[in-house]
This record gives structure tokens, C-alpha cells and sequence, in this order.
């Protein structure tokens, strides 16, 4: 299952690339201009998280989830068409996203942990009056999914299991930026960037116990992360 969303983001992704590249062919040849940007982003979470269910009798009520914030290494390239006009292809290094018990779980510590992948296409706008600066704003699509999951040997033992196997659902969710640009020199460029995206997903968990066998229990999570990024960018 994995494999196919990886799979998956990357045919969605690769289908924007025509997309770019015939905009782009529409703007004389030196307007064009190439950017690659490497950076730090802090993601921070302010996770909406219900209550934890499963069959009549199997789970307590009140048991919920939040997630600590990431340090993520920022990467994009850009493609610009126009002095305003550009096309961004975000990705990063994926972060291990780790989800503590809250509410009546909150004793239990840590109960997963998964690698978070959310790359990012969106058309990039940039205000080209300023002296110094070039402030800009960009909308558009972010596909988060989730590999490497694994549930916590303290969730298990909060249910009274003996393993526990977790999946996170895959979803798509509107991305938004505003940021700067401070040239540096023709080809080099501090930005920072202010971004949002949202995360709408569902967890299904399930446990072997003793005596009942498999037992699924789910929870719905939604999110709209901040992300507050500083990059230093090349262009070509």
C-alpha cells in the first residue's frame, strides 16, 4: 500500500510537469529562469483529534491524539515563465511524525510513529515594484502520506494486546504561502516563507488480543500545520 501512494504522488506530479513546461513556452526564451532552494522549515501542529472507537466494549472512551512539531529539511525547484509568473515542485526529506496520547490516554506516552511525506505543487505570484525585496504569494495542492508506521508497544499494553498494526489514510488538501525574496546577488537569494497546508486523515489501528482475536479501532485527525521556512536559493 505504500508503494502504490508513493507511486501515486509521483504520477500526479509528473502530470503537472507538461502543464509547467507548456505555460513556460509561452514567454520569450530570457524571461525564463530555473531555482533550486535548500532549507530549514519548522512545522508546527495544532492536531483536532476525536476519540478513539472500536466494537461496543472494546475501548475506552476519552482516549485521543496529538503529534509533536517537525524539523524538516526544505527543498523545491521552481520554474519561472514571467517576471511574476512561476511553478513551484516542493518535496523535502520526510520527517518521523510522532503521536502522543491525550485525554484519558495522556499517561500512555507515545503511540505511533511514521514517516509524513507532503509534496507540493503550487503557481507562485511575485510583486515585482519593491527596491529590495520581492514579496510573494503562492496557492496550491499538497498530497500527504504516511510510511513507516508503527504503533508503540505502550499502546498495545494500554489495550491489553499483544501487537499492534497502524495505517494512516492518504489525502489531498489545498497548500497556501506568502514569503520574500532578498537577492543576494544575480544568482543567489535568502527567502522566507510562511505556509499552510491541510491534513484531514483517518487511523485504523488494529490490535491481536487474546481471546477476541483482531480487533480494528479508528480515529479521525485534522490539521492545518504553520510552516515557518528560511531557504537559500540558486538560480540557473
Amino acid at each position: 500500500m505504500q508503494g502504490n501512494e508513493l507511486i501515486g504522488a509521483i504520477t500526479a506530479f509528473s502530470a503537472a510537469l507538461p502543464i509547467a513546461f507548456s505555460l513556460s513556452s509561452a514567454a520569450h526564451a530570457n524571461d525564463l529562469e530555473n531555482s533550486i532552494k535548500v532549507g530549514y522549515a519548522k512545522v508546527k501542529f495544532n492536531l483536532k483529534s476525536g476519540e478513539l472507537t472500536g466494537p461496543p466494549g472494546t475501548t475506552p472512551p476519552g482516549l485521543g491524539i496529538g503529534v509533536r512539531d517537525l524539523d524538516v529539511v526544505a527543498m523545491s525547484y521552481e520554474r519561472r515563465f514571467s517576471p511574476n509568473w512561476a511553478v513551484q515542485f516542493q518535496a523535502g526529506i520526510p520527517p518521523t511524525l510522532t503521536a502522543f496520547g491525550t485525554g484519558e490516554a495522556r499517561t500512555v506516552g507515545t503511540v505511533a510513529t511514521a514517516r509524513i511525506w507532503f509534496p507540493t505543487v503550487m503557481v507562485l505570484y511575485t510583486f515585482t515594484d519593491f527596491p529590495v525585496i520581492r514579496p510573494y504569494v503562492a496557492l496550491g495542492a499538497t498530497y500527504t502520506f504516511f510510511t513507516d508506521q508503527k504503533s508503540s508497544s505502550a499502546y498495545t499494553a494500554a489495550v491489553q494486546g499483544l501487537g499492534s498494526s497502524i495505517h494512516l489514510k492518504s489525502s489531498w488538501g489545498p497548500y497556501a504561502r506568502i514569503g520574500f525574496e532578498y537577492p543576494i546577488d544575480k544568482n543567489w537569494g535568502i527567502n522566507m516563507e510562511y505556509s499552510s497546508f491541510r491534513i484531514k486523515t483517518v487511523a485504523t489501528v488494529v490490535t491481536q488480543t487474546p481471546g477476541f482475536g483482531p480487533i480494528s479501532r479508528r480515529i479521525g485527525l485534522k490539521d492545518s500545520p504553520r510552516i515557518f521556512g528560511l531557504t537559500v536559493g540558486y538560480k540557473f
